[in-house]
């Protein structure tokens, strides 16, 4: 009987159940050929995850270091204030402490050289003394010259006396004492500092009322 008799309409090919399909040694070369691909990509990525926990905790020590270690010992910030007053203060980013103690270093040597140079003036006229009257003409009343030098009748000292150059020395003293307490004063501000780096401090001033009168008040907050 032919297919078109039945009211098939033809033969159709697609009707039939599809051909088994032929494993051939092509399909298990490629197939190995993954397997082999998928094993080798494995191998980076998991040489990456070891790589990447070093890493992100070298990260960690990192920022843990900047924010709660200070960038210079606080035995090199003494050192360095010590040298020069405010080094150590700029080195831990407190410029405007490090500009302070820098300035009245300026100020310090400025008075210290005034001081030193008077001092210099003053023992150099310590001998020397200055004219107190002249010879003058009894009829004229004229200042008598010699060689168009007026003649000196008498002499009295100089105002650079011994109480001078003594008070001068003091002042010289004095100046050299300041800069010697500024550099010690800078380097154990530094020091403290860099100690207490991360340990933030809040200072506020306020006003306090007094039985008799208004005073001050001073607050130091840590946290």
């Amino acid at each position: 009987m032919r297919p078109d008799d039945v009211g098939l309409g033809g033969f159709d090919s697609h009707t039939l159940p599809p051909a088994a399909r032929r494993v051939t040694r092509r399909t298990l070369r490629h197939a190995v050929r993954l397997l082999a691909l998928l094993a080798l990509g494995t191998l980076p990525l998991g040489a990456q995850q070891t790589t990447a926990t070093p890493a992100r905790q070298t990260t960690a020590d990192s920022l843990r270091e900047a924010l709660f270690n200070p960038p210079i010992t606080p035995k090199r910030a003494f050192f360095y204030s010590v040298a020069i007053p405010g080094l150590g203060q700029s080195s831990l980013r407190r410029f405007k402490s490090g500009a302070g103690f820098f300035l009245m270093e300026a100020f310090a040597l400025a008075m210290l050289h005034r001081s030193a140079d008077d001092l210099r003036i003053a023992k150099s006229f310590q001998r020397d003394s200055v004219p107190a009257t002249y010879v003058t003409d009894p009829n004229t009343g004229a200042v008598q010259l010699a060689n168009g030098v007026p003649v000196v009748a008498t002499w009295q000292p100089s105002g650079y006396t011994a109480d001078l150059i003594q008070a001068r020395k003091l002042q010289v003293e004095d100046w050299m004492a300041v800069v010697i307490f500024n550099h010690l004063i800078a380097g154990t501000d530094a020091f403290v500092a860099a100690q207490l780096w991360d340990i933030p401090a809040r200072v506020a001033l306020r006003a306090v009322p007094l039985p008799r009168g208004t005073g001050v008040g001073v607050s130091v907050g840590y946290r």
